[in-house]
């Protein structure tokens, strides 16, 4: 889940653009709100996440997100990620 089941209503939590499809090492730096996206897809590295390189995550990595995904995303940048 981008915006997590915890805090998420229930049509939220079964909401498919709700979800990314992320391989293990990105899902869990996601879920820890190390890692983010912009609008654009972009990846936004947290700078506590010490040398990402190691987990293959690289400042050049992007996803397609849909506009479905945009106010998830949004949630997930101001509340979850760890900006510092």
């Amino acid at each position: 889940h981008i915006k997590p089941w915890r805090v998420s209503s229930n049509s939220e939590r079964l909401d498919a653009y709700n979800g990314l499809l992320l391989l293990p090492t990105f899902d869990k730096a996601f879920d820890s709100g190390f890692v983010s996206f912009k609008p654009n897809g972009q990846i936004i590295i947290s700078p506590l996440l010490k040398e990402p390189e190691c987990l293959g995550i690289t400042k050049s990595l992007t996803i397609k997100p849909k506009p479905q995904n945009h106010h998830y995303l949004e949630f997930h940048r101001d509340t979850v990620f760890r900006s510092s």
